[in-house]
């Protein structure tokens, strides 16, 4: 290990090999060992000491690409089939049982070439949870009896993107693909495609498994606290029964567009008002290349957002509201390099002069844009992120890492992002002229544009035709532009590495009080990182008085962060965030990053408080962005759109979407202008300094915020929001949810907020959630979105139970859920304490976690903060109230929750089940969230 305290950057890069040649950041004091087993299987352990969670990560090098062709959605179908039991563990869902019991969580994603399976849990039951996800590669059930289940869980998920944008315009655009190629194929799965009319459905299950779960095929990461010897034992013993195989070709070997599908215009109709222009090229696989970089060193020229950027061009002509510049990559097949903007109705008028703009640009690279320097300094930037390294959390780390294991050699598996090894103007410039008319697909997303086709499983119409021969010829000639530019050298980069003495304290303190403003701070280099967090939050009644005043705050917010982009986005290119963020209680000015030269950072904000005047357009183009995205909630799947009732529900000052898009639309410009200026009339400030900045740089950055914000007249008292307890009531609000799906939220809270009561419900939430999930999804097969636990609210305990189901209509969805805790109680009556003891301890790891990085424990010490639960230790007091739970208070708290008294039922009635609709007999029915006006008010 290398201790970085007090250290500077040099220009060499520096880092650390482990003697199985795993290169790691000086930063990063786990250990690691890369071995191979002898069935083939690679695997990498990572042992951390001072870690309380471990996880597990196993890629399987296969996915929807390799479906059969009469079997779409095979990979993802098998993925499901796995978690419904193995020969050695066989009872259904007891993998994820133990795996939540202990306080932990897993899940598993099928992507184009690769499923990942993952998990992490308290530290103390690494062991049995490895082996039981070992199974899943070895002997799985693949019970035929929940074949037919499961493949409904399967069809539910399909359907339940059915009106999901991001679903829809993806497989459109895939449909736009080589028809040869499996890129264009569907690959959710359905009861359709995943019929079993030939009885042969299972048996294709298992020869798929056979095929492709085999030990060279997969990658497997463990993070433990065990020394690497005792992991590696452990996975050799779990592990060892994979079977060895031969690793099957995946090689698809064929290119993802024709000559039909370049040099084309493709149109996409969304359900949402969207407005995108997406250019694409692609172009040979980069991933040979992720040393060096190419494709990454041309997106950030593209993406740029500073002073003469291409963003700031278009946006300042009003033609578009965002631009993101990316690649991504098939290994060893294609890459595909897209230009992403996000545009304004003037510039869904203009697409093609916008298009030109582009090449304009992409010539001006070809002639200025080949920089040693600028690569240089994209290396020295990637060298302080490598250098500077923090964790993630253990279960993020396995998942990422094992998704590397195919593509990477050992060495560079936690390097690889960070690497710009050489800079190649050759190869730059190979792919940059990849990025040509000829290889061009122009998809423009936009509502009531023409189209000819309809994708079938998502009935998204589209089209695909030649470009115009005026825009060819336009492209072919681009022309100089005096606004474009190459980005300039970065100032913002961080030079003054050296660490402070940490404090000797565990959590913040006051530093200074006086009327209208407290400052928290804590000097913590206990991570040994050179960087800081900065909030603070001016809270306001007009924040959220009037519906006005939601909709100008965000308006505000908004035109606040587009004065300071151009500046401030080299500061976050170079790892200082920062983000202005706005809410029912005020705006929040958030610094994160480098502390080297946060002040110059803030200082620059304040000066765009105190100089805001924004441009009229500037203020209309936001509005309008504002006022499409109030429009587009209603596309929201029905349980989030359900979610965010019950927010609505419990704070008054939270206005249905209705009302907020009536105050977006008639709000002026004038109106703006009277708000920003009248906002700091009476406010107060609050703010927390954390991390690598001494005590006299707290004082100096409260003393730089309260001189811009703060004077004689406007200091008031911190505003906090006012909320609704549901008391004794027992209410249903029905809301008005387009969809096929029918959805049902039945929330419970409990009037108490002693420790105690906030113990038992968050066990309770905790003992209800697997059995919940495995009566009404895995066994009832209600749908594909089936949840329940703890949702404590203003510190009031509370349990909620979420169902969206395209099979049953809320009125019966509701008395499954009754059933069910009914059922519960009998089993509550038979739970021993032995089996109590793992949900207790997974709960209490989960509360008492250790912070993997900084940013986790700034947003610790700002959560009791802004929640004014100032005791930074009151999760230890909870943890003791939970070792002192018996079963008996087990069930006793939920009878106590089936006396209905603080319930709140929110409902959608979906399209096919509206005739099942009864009016209520014996509770209070509402149809707005203003019947609910009448609840206790509190603070």
């Amino acid at each position: 290990m290398v201790s970085i305290a007090g250290c500077s950057m040099t220009t060499e890069r520096e880092a650390l090999v482990t003697p199985e040649e795993v290169i790691k950041s000086p930063a990063d004091d786990r250990d690691y060992r890369y071995v191979t087993l002898e069935n083939g299987l690679k695997v990498l352990l990572i042992s951390d000491p001072d870690t309380d969670k471990s996880a597990a990560a196993v890629d399987v090098n296969v996915g929807s690409y390799q479906d059969p062709d009469d079997r779409l959605g095979l990979a993802h179908f098998l993925e499901h089939m796995l978690f419904m039991g193995t020969e050695k563990y066989p009872d259904v869902d007891s993998y994820s049982e133990f795996i939540r019991a202990n306080g932990g969580s897993s899940n598993a994603y099928t992507a184009d070439v690769r499923t990942n399976y993952y998990f992490d849990i308290n530290s103390d039951q690494l062991q049995p949870a490895l082996d039981r996800l070992a199974q899943f590669f070895i002997a799985p059930k693949l019970d035929p009896n929940y074949v037919e289940r499961e493949k409904n869980a399967v069809d539910s998920e399909y359907r339940l993107h059915a009106r999901e944008d991001g679903w829809r315009l993806f497989m459109a655009l895939n449909a736009t693909s080589n028809p040869d190629h499996p890129k264009s194929r569907f690959n959710i799965g359905s009861l359709d495609t995943l019929n079993d009319k030939d009885g042969k459905l299972w048996q294709s299950l298992k020869d798929f498994h056979d095929q492709y779960y085999v030990a060279p095929n997969m990658g497997v990461v463990v993070y433990g606290r065990e020394n690497l010897d005792t992991l590696e034992k452990w996975v050799k013993t779990s592990f060892a029964g994979v079977p060895s195989g031969a690793k099957p070709d995946l090689t698809i070997g064929k290119q993802p567009y024709t000559r039909d599908e370049l040099q084309a215009r493709i149109n996409i109709v969304p359900l949402k008002d969207t407005r995108v222009l997406s250019l694409s090229f692609p172009m040979p696989s980069a991933q040979p290349f992720y040393h060096i970089k190419p494709l990454g060193y041309l997106a950030r020229i593209i993406g740029y957002e500073g002073k003469g950027s291409l963003h700031s061009l278009l946006k300042d002509r009003g033609l578009i509201d965002s631009l993101a510049a990316y690649s991504s990559d098939l290994p060893n097949e294609y890459s595909e390099f897209t230009v992403r903007m996000e545009l304004t109705p003037e510039g869904l008028t203009q697409v093609d002069e916008i298009t030109a703009t582009v090449f304009d640009y992409l010539e001006l690279i070809r002639r200025k844009g080949l920089q040693p320097w600028l690569y240089q300094e994209s290396k020295q930037i990637a060298d302080l992120g490598f250098r500077y390294q923090e964790d993630r959390n253990p279960q993020q780390t396995a998942s990422g890492l094992a998704a590397r294991m195919h593509y990477l050699p050992a060495e560079h598996l936690l390097e690889a992002n960070y690497l710009y090894e050489a800079y190649d103007p050759e190869l730059i410039i190979g792919y940059l002229n990849r990025m040509t008319v000829e290889n061009l697909r122009q998809v423009v997303i936009a509502q009531n544009l023409p189209t000819n086709r309809v994708e079938p499983y998502f009935e998204t119409k589209y089209s695909v035709q030649g470009l115009s021969d005026e825009l060819v010829k336009r492209l072919k000639t681009p022309v100089a532009r005096e606004f474009l530019t190459i980005p300039e050298p970065n100032p913002f980069i961080a030079s003054n590495l050296k660490l402070q003495e940490s404090s000797k304290a565990t959590e913040p303190s006051v530093i200074m009080e006086k009327p209208g403003l407290r400052v928290w701070g804590l000097t913590d280099t206990s991570f040994n990182m050179p960087r800081g967090n900065v909030r603070a939050m001016i809270s306001t009644p007009a924040a959220s008085a009037t519906p006005d005043d939601n909709v100008l705050i965000q308006l505000y917010k908004s035109l606040l962060s587009r004065s300071l982009n151009e500046y401030g986005y080299p500061a976050k290119e170079a790892g200082l965030n920062y983000s202005i963020t706005a809410g029912r209680r005020g705006l929040l000015i958030s610094l994160a990053g480098y502390q080297d030269k946060q002040a110059v950072l803030l200082e620059d904000i304040l000066k765009a408080v105190e100089t805001f005047k924004p441009e009229k357009s500037a203020f209309e183009q936001e509005k309008a962005v504002l006022i499409r995205g109030l429009k587009n909630k209603k596309f929201h799947a029905p349980y989030r759109l359900g979610m965010d009732a019950l927010n609505q529900a419990t704070y008054p000052s939270y206005p249905e979407d209705e009302v907020l898009l009536k105050a977006a639309e008639k709000v002026t410009y004038h109106d703006l202008l009277n708000y920003a200026r009248n906002f700091y009339s009476q406010i107060h400030v609050e703010m927390l300094v954390y991390g690598n900045h001494s005590k006299s740089e707290v004082l100096k950055l409260a003393a730089m915020v309260e001189s811009v914000l703060l004077n004689d007249h406007n200091r008031r008292d911190r505003f906090d929001l006012p909320f609704h307890l549901l008391g004794e009531m027992d209410r249903v609000l029905n809301m008005d949810v387009e969809h096929d799906d029918s959805m049902l939220i039945s929330y419970y809270q409990l009037p108490e907020t002693n420790n105690l009561e906030r113990a038992r419900y968050a066990l309770l939430g905790r003992l209800l959630a697997n059995p919940f999930f495995n009566s009404l999804r895995t066994e009832q097969q209600l749908g594909y979105v089936v949840f329940a636990g703890p949702r404590p609210f203003e510190k009031h305990p509370g349990v909620i139970f979420v169902v969206q189901s395209p099979k049953l209509d809320p009125i019966g969805i509701e008395a499954r859920v009754d059933q069910f805790l009914s059922d519960q109680v009998n089993a509550l009556g038979q739970l021993t304490d032995q089996e109590l003891e793992q949900y207790r301890q997974g709960l209490i790891g989960d509360l008492l976690k250790k912070d993997d990085n900084m940013d986790e424990r700034n947003a610790r010490f700002w959560q009791g903060i802004a929640s004014d639960e100032l005791d930074f230790d009151n999760r230890l007091k909870i943890a003791d109230e939970i070792r002192k739970l018996k079963p008996a208070d087990m069930e006793s708290a939920l009878k106590r929750l089936m006396e209905n008294r603080g319930k709140l039922v929110i409902r959608s009635f979906g399209g096919p089940h509206k005739k099942a609709y009864k009016s209520e007999a014996k509770r209070t029915e509402c149809n707005s969230i203003n019947c609910l006006n009448d609840l206790p008010l509190s603070r």
